[in-house]
């Protein structure tokens, strides 16, 4: 009896300290996405890679025309007498066209990884965005990656313990998943924007197309 009465009073005061000092006394509310299934599923990302098939098209389209052209005058420098000073400029041509072929080249291969990291990186800062609403309407306060989804791939001991250790969740239960309602509201507000951009067929986020942001499942710790 006298340890009982001892610890209550503990108790009651650390439990006041801590309210003192700001320490959240409700249960936490937790959620967990697929970050690869988002990437799939978004429009944003879609209507971009469209735009960058169309300049990849393009500059395939000008690396054609000037191989052809480095090619032809290549075939064309056969017909001078070599040392004469119509073969020497009709080679000097050459040099120059095939280092501008070489140039283009480099310029498309960076300009390509350039537009697809930015793409990425802007389609991440839009996720975090939408998800940062969705989060606070739906009064959830921690939303994890789910890095469970993707498997190891099979490789060498090194590799596979790389993979492990990259790690950081072992289990996240379903109903915990709000990848879909994410999904949804950044089609939908994508869509809300852009009502006159036509996007490649999507792949569906949930079961039918709603208005509203459907709710969200999510647990407390």
């Amino acid at each position: 009896m006298r340890t009982t009465q001892i610890l209550l009073p503990v108790t009651l005061v650390v439990g006041a300290l801590l309210f003192a000092a700001g320490f959240p006394t409700a249960p936490t509310i937790v959620a967990a996405v697929d970050i690869e299934k988002i990437y799939r599923s978004l429009d944003q990302l879609k209507a971009v890679e469209s735009q960058n098939l169309a300049l990849r098209n393009e500059l395939e389209k000008r690396l054609a025309t000037m191989t052809e052209t480095v090619k032809s005058m290549q075939e064309d420098l056969d017909s001078f007498q070599v040392g004469t000073p119509a073969h020497n400029d009709a080679q000097n041509k050459v040099i120059l066209k095939a280092g501008d072929l070489n140039a283009l080249q480099s310029y498309a291969k960076l300009k390509m990884e350039s537009e697809q990291a930015n793409s990425i990186r802007e389609t991440y800062i839009s996720i975090r965005t939408a998800c940062a609403l969705l989060a606070k309407e739906q009064k959830i306060d921690f939303v994890f990656i789910d890095d469970t989804v993707p498997g190891i791939t099979p490789t060498n001991l090194e590799g596979t313990m790389k993979q492990i250790s990259g790690r950081r969740m072992l289990y996240s239960s379903p109903a915990l998943d709000i990848t879909d309602a994410l999904i949804e509201k950044m089609n939908s507000d994508f869509r809300a924007a852009n009502p006159g951009l036509v996007t490649p067929t999507s792949t569906p986020a949930s079961g039918g197309s709603t208005s509203t942001t459907p709710p969200v499942p999510a647990g407390k710790i």
